[in-house]
């Protein structure tokens, strides 16, 4: 711990606390986290504080209970002295409206950041503002640390390492299955999957792009996928085109690469690509088109008309105990550079949630938080900027294996 935040009055602040994703994370917090925590629970509305602190009060009646401390955050000077009271904070805000005043808050400060928020235009956009600022100052800013991309990242992190102790080989692919993850949205998502179309036609094809996020370029590849957009592993079984975080979460995963020596860690030849599980090419194709189908409800003005009055407002999600009993589970194959793919060394990966997908982000938002106010061991000599889950490397998933997650490699 840095002298300047050890007499801060916070080891944590959980910033838009009473949201849906908010609440599940403070939750997680009461029940798995030190009791002696010192912290706070954030938001601009003080009747939904306390009942917030009145629910987590009864979850873990014998635990430091959180402050609350109400605050607009387009206030920037309250943020800014809220901010200054925290080690960590933990950002579950509308990150296209109010985001960046929480991350300027937190470098000004030299307070550590993490939140989930998966728009690689946002994000993008981030890195250009602030991750010199955050480096320099010793700060350190993680997104995307949820369901989306966190397992993902630190499952790829996991076999590069495996295919490195075991064989001192690099890795030329990384391929991910996504077995089972829960479609309901929260309002959060909704609001975040449509402001996609605020954004110019040519922004949004550079943001496909794998090395969008990435400091340097990697190598460009073909397709992997036949005409029908699937693709067949002998470990991971049939494979479609049809995961819909897909492009954000190989750009999270190539800035991992790029920040980690560009090739140095995980080889020059590396790529991320992942799939969707299934069946057969006739389930696979549906996939497909279902995932197609959602994006043009989402960006397409009369039909988005349509879809808001149907689902969830910010604020709102899938009915809590539900999501609670879903189960996140992806596995992946990372394949050893080398000319023989055939005979090429593979790690096999798992990762495993007893939880939906919101629970599963509430649980990697608090151990990330945790991560950096116990340890703060970054990767690659990291001392801040803007930077990835897989940063928190073995740590986090010593965390999160803590609180029932499964995550393991193992040489196939």
């Amino acid at each position: 711990m840095s002298k300047d935040k050890s007499d801060r009055e916070y080891d944590l602040v959980v910033v838009g606390a009473t949201g849906y994703t908010g609440t599940i994370t403070a939750t997680h917090i009461a029940e798995h986290l030190p009791t002696n925590l010192k912290w706070a629970i954030a938001g601009r509305s003080g009747v939904k504080l306390e009942a917030l602190a009145a629910e987590l009060k009864k979850l873990s009646p014998d635990r430091l209970q959180p402050a609350i401390e109400i605050v607009d955050v387009e206030d920037k000077s309250k943020l800014s002295s809220l901010v200054k009271k925290a080690r960590v904070c933990i950002s579950v805000v509308s990150y296209h409206h109010v985001g960046a005043e929480v991350i300027e808050a937190c470098i000004k400060n030299r307070t550590d950041y993490i939140d989930t928020a998966g728009s690689v235009l946002h994000i993008r956009n981030w890195i250009d503002k602030y991750h010199k600022a955050a480096e320099l100052a010793g700060v350190v800013l993680i997104h995307s640390c949820g369901a989306f991309s966190a397992p993902q990242d630190l499952l790829t992190w996991a076999s590069v390492r495996e295919l490195a102790k075991k064989f001192s080989m690099k890795t030329k692919e990384l391929v991910l299955s996504v077995v089972s993850i829960a479609s309901d949205p929260s309002g959060g998502t909704i609001e975040s999957m449509m402001e996609r179309g605020a954004f110019g036609a040519e922004v949004l094809e550079k943001a496909q792009q794998p090395w969008y996020l990435s400091p340097t370029m990697g190598k460009q590849s073909s397709n992997s996928t036949n005409f029908f957009g699937m693709r067949h592993d002998s470990f991971l079984g049939g494979l479609s085109a049809s995961a819909i975080n897909a492009v954000q979460n190989r750009a999270v995963i190539h800035r991992t690469w790029g920040l980690l020596g560009g090739g140095k860690d995980y080889g020059p030849n590396f790529q991320y690509n992942e799939y969707k599980k299934a069946s057969s090419t006739l389930a696979g194709v549906f996939q497909i088109l279902n995932t197609r189908a959602i994006g043009l409800l989402l960006t397409i003005p009369p039909l988005k008309a349509i879809a808001m009055m149907f689902l969830p407002v910010p604020g709102e999600g899938p009915d809590l105990e539900k999501e609670k009993n879903y189960r996140v589970e992806m596995e992946a194959v990372a394949i050893a550079d080398v000319d023989d793919d055939k005979a090429a060394p593979k790690v096999y990966s798992h990762f495993a949630y007893p939880g939906g997908p919101y629970h599963t982000t509430g649980a990697f938002l608090a151990q990330g938080a945790a991560s950096l106010l116990y340890v703060r061991k970054l990767e690659g000599g990291a001392v801040g900027g803007l930077l990835t889950p897989a940063f928190l490397g073995a740590d986090l998933i010593e965390r999160i294996q803590g609180v029932g997650a499964e995550l393991s490699t193992k040489i196939v």
